[in-house]
């Protein structure tokens, strides 16, 4: 019987995953034709709808022959609806049966525009993803995100998009370095400033584009030098209108804050000023309606593993404006200021790891800083005509700055024995000007393929510096012997520099697709630093004695030529390139006060090679390697001891030679639109010729000299994968993300080389679903890895783990209240004592709109309920483990009330006039953005 029973269960479980298989194996396909000529149509949008409720089943776009394939398609009944240019859009059932799997359509004749649809006709249709080339584009109706959200909320939703506590964003694993608001720059190159500004409800798309450089848009061949930005583009009905926001709010434990938004768009002219005050951590990049939801806003970026800005106040101030003047001329710039203040506790516990011992090294610091900064950044694009083009982006940058900072240390040794001790105070002033100008000049002829592109970069930089230096300090000889010391100290530095770099490019083709490509770089880099030390003069009370051992003046001149050639062939489904080039190096530093001059003169040989390959319009492979050599910098040459810090003397060695670095990367990328699936994965390597690194000696009393020196023998590599996995009945997917990095440095202890390995793993977990308009929530969890290992003391080779997860969560009341919460949970293992701590964190909230239109918001917000925030970071270098805890703003509560204006005038003019209908009923809108207007027959 038992034997019965079993084969009768394994007989249904083999017909259920038959039937499962079946089901997923259903296709649709076939090709379309001009139904006069009969010719195929390539480039056709194919929408699967189901046929109960008209939502979005599947996408595609025929191929060149007019074929599409549909796959993985449940049984069922769907309303197949394919649309082109030019033609009459087709609307037919197709069934998907156990019996018949496949429907083979066969020719689907396409009749030109002229005929309409007798029951429905569809005016647009929006699939939530389509793939472009280099772009994923995502319909932001698709995205449904809470009233009065900021795009950043939308970002959150969006398959292979990552958003950080911090607001920093990645797209398929890679680092998004720029947002564009209708292809043109909002607030210059900080991403923030857009996302967490720009409201969500004016978004028409999102755009992820792998953006080329402006040599590779301008000839239209790929040097493979890409970089991940977003492009918003604003539906068309606000295009025209001003939008905003202004907040207030005061809370407990005297916290405040207030911030205002403000925007006029028209067609051809963006003009945006934001502005905020406060004191609860925030940078100034979002209203302060959103501070605990989608990140905290800058309040928990001191949780868990993320290190700890202490305490601040600051205040911003931002114009951005950008215009079409004409069609040929554009322009767009921007001012920000921003003013902080920072008060900050730190506690730390240090292992400096010597060949043969251990020193231990512990500190309390109490510090507080001020920063303020105006920011100038403009770019004007100038078409001069059809075949010529100027581009001049100008930079202008002031900053001031003040810090002081109290310290109490002491360093054990081996065996936890007192080495030394003492307090330290370091107090300091600096002014930064700086000024940049990019001017490029680019020119196409008449033969297809011919180009020249010229570009002149030139950047000045100068610092005036004063600082003060007092210390007292205990050391206990290996003898018993007790050794006192103090250091009072006044530093004036003053650093300039100037940097000019030319780069031309020239292009010619040998064939339809393939070209050649020629290059000449030239760069100059100056720099001097002037360092006077002055001692402290009791009698008098002033700094007056000069400290010759701790002053320097000096010159440093490195400049680099450059020629290389390359070979680039394009064409439809890859393109590669691979060249040559080399490069002539030389340094000339200049010691004023030793009068001793060093000269270097050097020559890199190094190839270059990209290879890009789109298997199809959904799966691209990319290969990419480049060198380049980088400099030292002022600090790093300079001859003369840093003694801020009495226990780490840092030395400037005039004999450093510049580094070269070797950089690999491959990066494959999948994505389906239909089923929303995607793989993305990157890996890159980085290996370091001449590295630049801190060979430090320890003597016996505690003391470390540190001194830059050049080494051989370091690499990186590292690598991340993304995998969106669809949830098709929930319309949403599940974002996994994997991290890893392996860094080998070399290391100098006491003149014995020693060798680093530093092994780290993340694997998060993320997860956002909304259930229409009456709730929403997201989860994210994970787990990381790091792992040191040290070639001569094995010893403190060290695993460890920290475990993190974080659940928000919303939901829509009746008469206009809402309520929500977010919680993180942080657990730290590994770490020294004191330090493994777990962390939960939780803020909350609860709102409620005002007026008829829900114009205005009042909100009751809840910091930290649980009062256990805290920041908590590891850092691991070449011959130390140091664990770190700053302070952090704890609970407080704040009510704040948001007014929010939309003023737009102008919807869409005209339309296409083939789908202009009349005696309509009201229109249904479907997911995925297809818009359905039912007609009286």
């Amino acid at each position: 019987m038992k034997s019965l029973v079993c084969t009768l269960v394994f007989i249904i479980l083999c017909g259920t995953l038959v039937r499962g298989q079946m089901r997923q194996k259903g296709q649709i396909k076939g090709h379309l034709t001009d139904k006069s000529s009969e010719q195929p149509l390539a480039d056709a949008s194919v929408a699967l709808l189901y046929a109960k409720d008209s939502t979005m089943a599947a996408s595609a776009f025929t191929d060149k022959k007019g074929a599409f394939t549909l796959d993985d398609l449940p049984e069922g009944t769907y309303k197949l609806y394919i649309t082109f240019l030019g033609y009459q859009p087709l609307l037919q059932t197709v069934s998907i049966t156990p019996e018949q799997p496949i429907a083979a359509l066969g020719a689907i004749p396409l009749q030109k525009t002229g005929v309409t649809l007798d029951a429905v006709e569809i005016t647009e249709i929006k699939p939530p993803i389509r793939v472009k080339k280099d772009t994923l584009e995502f319909n932001a109706g698709s995205f449904k995100t809470r009233q009065n959200a900021v795009v950043e909320e939308l970002l959150k939703k969006l398959p292979g998009v990552e958003v950080d506590k911090d607001g920093n964003i990645k797209a398929q694993g890679e680092t998004v370095k720029k947002i564009l608001v209708d292809g043109k720059p909002f607030f210059g190159n900080d991403p923030k400033l857009a996302t967490k500004n720009l409201p969500a409800e004016i978004v028409d798309k999102i755009q992820l584009i792998d953006k080329k450089s402006d040599q590779a848009q301008f000839s239209g061949i790929n040097d493979g030098q890409t970089e991940k930005a977003i492009n918003i583009t604003i539906k068309k009905d606000r295009k025209k209108g001003m939008f905003g926001q202004v907040s207030a709010g005061a809370g407990t434990s005297e916290r405040f804050a207030a911030s205002t938004s403000l925007n006029r768009f028209r067609e051809d002219q963006q003009l945006s000023f934001i502005g905020s005050g406060n004191n609860v951590n925030n940078q100034g990049y979002t209203d302060i309606s959103g501070l605990s939801m989608g990140g905290g806003r800058g309040m928990r970026g001191g949780m868990g593993n993320n290190g700890g800005n202490g305490i601040s106040r600051n205040w911003t101030a931002g114009l951005n404006y950008s215009q079409d003047l004409t069609k040929r001329l554009r322009i767009s710039g921007s001012y920000f200021y921003n003013n902080t203040t920072t008060e900050n506790e730190r506690n730390s516990a240090r292992q400096n790891l010597l060949p043969d011992t251990t020193y231990y090294y512990n500190q309390r610091s109490n510090s507080i800083s001020t920063n303020a900064n105006h920011n100038f950044n403009m770019r004007v694009e100038y078409e001069i005509d059809s075949t010529q083009s100027l581009i001049v982006s100008p930079n202008l940058n002031y900053t001031t700055s003040s810090n002081f900072q109290d310290n109490l240390y002491e360093s054990l040794g081996g065996s936890h024995q007192l080495v030394n001790n003492g307090t330290t105070r370091n107090a300091g002033n600096n002014t930064t000007p700086t000024f940049a100008a990019d001017v490029l000049y680019r020119k196409k002829f008449h033969k297809t393929g011919r180009t020249f592109s010229a570009n002149l970069n030139m950047g000045t930089n100068n610092g005036d510096m004063e600082n003060y230096n007092h210390s007292n300090n205990l050391f206990i000889q290996p003898n018993g012997a007790i050794q006192t010391d103090s250091i009072d100290q006044r530093n004036d530095i003053t650093n300039k520099g100037l940097n000019t770099n030319v780069r031309l490019i020239y292009t010619e083709p040998l064939a339809k697709d393939h070209f050649l490509e020629f290059t000449y770089a030239w760069s100059r880099n100056y720099s001097s630093s002037d360092k006077l030390t002055y001692d402290f003069n009791a009698v008098k009370g002033i700094y007056d004695r000069p400290n010759d051992s701790l002053s320097n003046s000096f010159e440093n001149t490195f400049s680099t030529q450059q020629a290389g050639v390359s070979l680039r062939t394009q064409k439809k489904t890859y393109d590669y390139s691979l060249g040559l080039n080399v490069q002539y190096s030389d340094l000339d530093n200049n010691n004023i006060s030793l009068q001793n001059r060093l000269q270097q003169h050097t020559f890199n040989f190094f190839p270059s090679a990209s290879f890009s390959y789109a298997f199809n319009n959904n799966k691209r492979l990319r290969f990419f390697y480049r060198g380049g050599t980088q400099q030292p910098s002022v600090n790093q040459l300079q001859p003369v001891p840093d003694n801020s810090n009495p226990l780490y003397i840092q030395l400037g060695n005039p004999d450093l030679k510049p580094s070269f670095n070797n950089n690999f990367s491959i990066g494959y990328n999948t994505f389906n639109p239909s089923s929303m699936q995607g793989l993305f994965a990157n890996i890159s390597m980085a290996l370091t010729s001449n590295k630049i690194i801190n060979a430090n000696y320890f003597d016996s009393l505690g003391r470390q000299v540190s001194q830059p020196v050049n080494v051989n023998g370091a690499y990186n590599i590292n690598g991340n994968l993304v995998n969106t996995i669809p949830l098709k009945r929930e319309h949403t997917s599940l974002n996994a993300t994997t991290n890893f990095s392996l860094n080998r440095d070399v290391s100098y202890i006491n003149n014995i080389k020693g060798i680093t390995r530093n092994f780290m793993v993340n694997q998060g977990l993320s997860f956002n679903y909304a259930y229409r308009e009456l709730f929403d929530f997201s989860t994210n969890g994970g787990i990381n890895y790091n792992g040191a290992r040290y070639s001569v003391q094995k010893d403190n080779n060290r695993d460890y783990f920290n475990y993190f997860f974080s659940f928000d969560f919303n939901v829509n009341l009746p008469l206009g209240f809402n309520i929500g919460f977010d919680l993180d949970y942080t657990l730290n293992t590994g770490l020294a004592a004191g330090y493994n701590q777990d962390v939960t964190m939780l803020n909350a909230y609860i709102s409620k709109s005002l007026f008829r239109n829900k114009q205005a918001l009042i909100k009751l917000q809840g910091f930290d309920l649980l009062n256990q925030n805290v920041s908590i970071s590891r850092n691991v270098g070449e011959n130390y483990i140091e664990d770190v805890q700053a302070r952090v703003l704890q609970r407080f509560c704040l009510l704040s009330f948001s007014y929010f204006l939309n003023r737009f005038g102008g919807g869409e003019k005209g339309g296409n006039k083939n789908m202009r209908m009349r005696n309509v009923m009201p229109m249904q809108m479907m997911p995925g953005g297809a818009r359905m207007i039912r007609t009286r027959g």
